[in-house]
């Protein structure tokens, strides 16, 4: 924990940039969480306490990115509500052991998917085969227990559920990138809404540095929709998966220690 008085004023511009930065990621490719909770953790915030906050600006990072691709058209609606009623299935099933898990446990968690993320990001895009020439008409079985597994995993831990949600939408839909983030961004918003809720009930959120993240996540995810063509996407997951390595061995290394 930082104790130095001048922090106290510092960490709010701080917040604000690590919020902006976090959702110009999610935006573009996923993993931002990588990045801003162990950080957040690093300064001092309890590892429960800082999934709660972190979730706060994610939700208006991913509506400010959602609502901007829908408004040029590129969000499938059709599969949207495919997918909708799996993923509200797993996340009223996460919910019910989000609030359960301590601060210690979710930590070695998260050492653990961080390492998981970066391998995942990384994988050949047909290594399970290639996607489909056009989406499904119909919600394959495959495709419900898929992402009602993908929404208890995300309402849980989250941290690197962009990644798993690319992977699986790809494979799923056959979707051009642009499109499956633009289906990405909207389903992450069903889950984390129902998680967050039931986070800010049990008292797992530090609601100031929340908004101050959620108002940088604002302009973050804005600016990411305006960049999903870019080629910006490769250096993004490569820096992720640096910083997110090093981020890992600091969490497995303060369980060891304390």
């Amino acid at each position: 924990m930082i104790d130095a008085d001048w922090w106290q004023y510092a960490q709010y511009p701080a917040f604000f940039v690590l919020g902006a930065i976090v959702s110009l990621i999610n935006s573009i490719a996923g993993g931002g969480s990588t990045l801003s909770l162990p950080i957040m953790i690093f300064l001092g915030m309890p590892a429960t306490v800082a999934n709660g906050t972190n979730r706060i600006g994610l939700i208006i990072g991913n509506f400010s990115s959602a609502i901007n691709l829908m408004k040029h058209g590129y969000l499938n609606k059709k599969i949207f509500l495919q997918l909708l009623l799996p993923t509200i299935a797993g996340t009223a099933i996460g919910a019910v052991f989000l609030v359960h898990i301590g601060d210690r446990t979710f930590q070695a968690i998260l050492a653990c998917v961080i390492c998981l993320v970066v391998v995942m990001s990384n994988l050949r895009k047909d290594i399970l085969g290639k996607p489909p020439a056009t989406p499904p008409e119909k919600l394959t079985w495959k495709g419900a227990v898929g992402f009602a597994l993908i929404s208890i995993y995300g309402c849980i831990v989250q941290v690197g559920v962009g990644f798993v949600q690319i992977f699986s939408l790809t494979r799923y839909t056959g979707l051009e990138p642009i499109r499956v983030n633009a289906l990405k961004n909207a389903l992450t918003n069903v889950f984390l809404l129902i998680s967050t809720t039931v986070l800010g009930i049990a008292g797992k959120i530090d609601w100031p540095i929340a908004i101050v993240m959620a108002a940088g996540a604002w302009l973050g995810g804005y600016c990411g929709s305006f960049l999903q063509r870019k080629k910006g996407n490769k250096f993004i997951q490569h820096f992720v998966s640096a910083t997110s390595i090093a981020m890992a061995i600091y969490l497995v290394v303060d369980l060891i220690v304390g």
